[in-house]
């Protein structure tokens, strides 16, 4: 009995250092995402445009239907939807941006 309490006690600690180490990785995922997409901030759209083409959606930036808006950018990588929301401001400037399941 003591075994398998010894086994089990080993499976639960090599169980939670993998846990560990995928949020790791997928931290260090975030982080490069993060530093990749600064790289635009408080440049003109046009380098945007250069860099992933055409957004898939354009709309208003929220509570400011006045400003110029958002550029949308969608595309897929193992089957997981990436969405990058840049904001841009009247003088065509990138003022900020949100990303979802990208890496």
């Amino acid at each position: 009995m003591k075994k398998i309490i010894n086994l089990f006690i080993f499976f639960l600690f090599i169980f939670f250092s993998n846990c560990t180490t995928v949020q790791n990785k997928a931290d260090k995922l975030i982080e490069k995402e993060d530093e990749y997409l600064k790289k635009f901030l408080n440049k003109k759209k046009d380098l945007l445009i250069a860099e992933f083409g055409n957004p898939d959606l354009i709309g208003p930036n929220e509570g400011e239907p006045e400003a110029p808006g958002t550029m949308i950018y969608i595309s897929k990588k193992y089957g997981i939807k990436c969405q990058r929301k840049f904001e841009i401001d009247e003088s065509d400037f990138v003022i900020g941006y949100t990303t979802k399941g990208c890496f």
